[in-house]
């Protein structure tokens, strides 16, 4: 499985505090998490580098062997053993540990920093369980995020549809992006460009994929409720404006609460 570090605008908008930033960016290297993921209690903590991070003065097998007994974790539980070429082995407590891989679950690693009762254990122990809120943040992000993208590319065949219909001609990226920035404008009252300055991203960069899980959520909505408009061949301000009420409708807020 694939391994994906995080960037500090993916972060970002996954709601991290500059703390946790730079928790998760110091140590995503050291001790990298396979984030894509659905279920982060796979084996995916390799051993030999988390014994590393602890600065555990024991050797590494004989550290291993004894965290294992005294503390009863279990194999193809709690860990598994690869070997260098990464085929899955049964452990063998009295054999030949120095070719052996151990991939661990995030809540035994967990349990091995903290056993350790240093500050760095703390540190370490600190950064798998924010993996693990980060890992479930990310999950729901493209729970939204991916749908949203499919609605877009749904919405932009019914306004080419809409264009050859009402004005004769196939729709151009002016056409298209006064219709994304007509619903950017209803949930941010910023345009497209506005957000990706306000947010620091790069003109070639998609600009929903740096949104807050929220943001998208009512993009979502609005694309799906436009693709009905545009098939009763409302016209562009008509749309924006039912839109507009649409939107305050479902999304509008009172005492800071969605209703």
């Amino acid at each position: 499985m694939k391994q994906q570090n995080f960037k500090k605008k993916e972060l970002e908008r996954l709601g991290c505090t500059e703390e946790e930033i730079k928790l998760v960016t110091d140590y995503q290297k050291k001790l990298p998490v396979l984030n894509k993921n659905d279920d982060t209690e796979v084996f995916c903590i390799d051993a030999r580098t988390l014994h590393t991070q602890l600065n555990v003065g024991k050797h590494f097998s004989d550290w291993l062997k004894i965290r294992i007994k005294a503390y009863s974790f279990l194999e193809n539980i709690d860990f598994i053993m690869v070997s260098p070429n990464s085929e899955i082995k049964g452990f063998a407590i009295g054999g030949d540990t120095r070719s052996k891989n151990y991939l661990l679950t995030i809540s035994m690693a967990e349990n091995l920093a903290l056993v350790e009762k240093t500050k760095i254990g703390q540190i370490v122990r600190n950064y798998f369980r924010l993996m693990r809120t980060i890992v479930k943040r990310n999950k729901d992000w493209w729970a939204v995020c991916d749908p949203e993208k499919e609605e877009y590319k749904k919405m932009s065949k019914d306004i080419d549809l809409w264009c050859k219909r009402i004005l004769g001609h196939s729709a151009n990226r002016f056409t298209f992006a006064s219709e994304a920035d007509m619903l950017n404008l209803i949930v941010s009252g910023k345009t497209s460009k506005e957000l990706k300055s306000a947010l620091h991203i790069q003109t070639n960069d998609l600009l929903r994929d740096y949104l807050i899980k929220e943001h998208n959520e009512e993009l979502l909505f609005l694309e799906q409720q436009n693709q009905i408009l545009l098939r009763m061949d409302m016209k562009f301000d008509e749309r924006k404006n039912l839109l507009t009420q649409m939107y305050k409708a479902k999304f509008q807020k009172h005492n800071g609460k969605a209703v």
